[in-house]
């Protein structure tokens, strides 16, 4: 090959590469043939004014996000300590019904060991109740009577370990700033209570709590849960208490 071959072929080269190319599929033709006034040079106060507002705008919206984050938070731990008071307070019901079951249940074995005496002495509990002291049939028949201590004893500790929990739950839902409705003996309040029976009677005034039957708790100051009692009314007064 000499060398007009080799200038010749470097020439053809050079044409095609500078030759124009077939614009590219799926770009409309205004955009390709460009705007005059995009290519007018653009000054530095007014980028800089751009980026200025760009970053302040960029910080808005961040700061917003931020406290939408925060508040979607909050919501979410306020509901989250909600359901847990839910299940506190439910416990607590609970292990107050245990109590009460296993009072009964020393009171029946007391009664079951004092049964015979001409004279009662009483039963044993923490709330200053007498001792239960062996009858006649006890010190005639000492393996009874040792049944009866071992019965006692254990209600003894069932009580005491509810006691304990009792306790222990109350400071928690204390630190919670979870306080019970006072209802008992206090005049209705419809906001904070629910009548679910009428008492008529005349050692009360209308509208007194006479007993509760399931006690409300209210929460950092605001109402988690009404109390359900028993109003008094007065006898033939046709007034509803709701």
């Amino acid at each position: 090959m000499d060398r007009s071959q080799i200038l010749q072929r470097f020439e053809q080269w050079l044409d095609s590469a500078l030759a124009e190319e077939d614009p590219p599929r799926g770009i409309p033709a205004e955009i390709l043939a460009g705007d005059p006034a995009e290519s007018a040079p653009t000054d530095w106060y007014t980028m800089w004014a751009a980026v200025t507002a760009l970053t302040q705008e960029v910080k808005l919206e961040g700061r917003a996000f931020k406290q939408l984050s925060e508040t979607l938070a909050a919501e979410a731990e306020r509901r989250g300590r909600k359901e847990s008071l839910g299940a506190l307070l439910e416990m607590r019901e609970r292990l107050l019904r245990g109590l009460e079951s296993t009072r009964g249940l020393e009171s029946t074995r007391g009664l079951e060991a004092t049964r015979g005496l001409e004279s009662v002495r009483g039963l044993e509990a923490v709330g200053g109740r007498s001792p239960v002291q062996p009858s006649l049939w006890d010190r005639l028949f000492p393996e009874r009577w040792r049944k009866v201590q071992h019965a006692l004893d254990v209600v003894r500790a069932l009580e005491e370990g509810y006691r304990l929990s009792l306790g222990y739950l109350d400071d928690l839902l204390f630190q919670f700033q979870v306080q019970p409705i006072e209802c008992e003996g206090r005049q209705f309040d419809p906001r904070r209570m629910n009548a679910v029976d009428v008492e008529e009677t005349d050692r009360a005034a209308e509208g007194t709590v006479l007993s509760v039957y399931r006690v409300g708790y209210e929460w950092n100051g605001e109402l988690f849960r009404p109390a359900q009692v028993r109003v008094a009314r007065r006898p033939g007064n046709g007034v509803c208490i709701e």
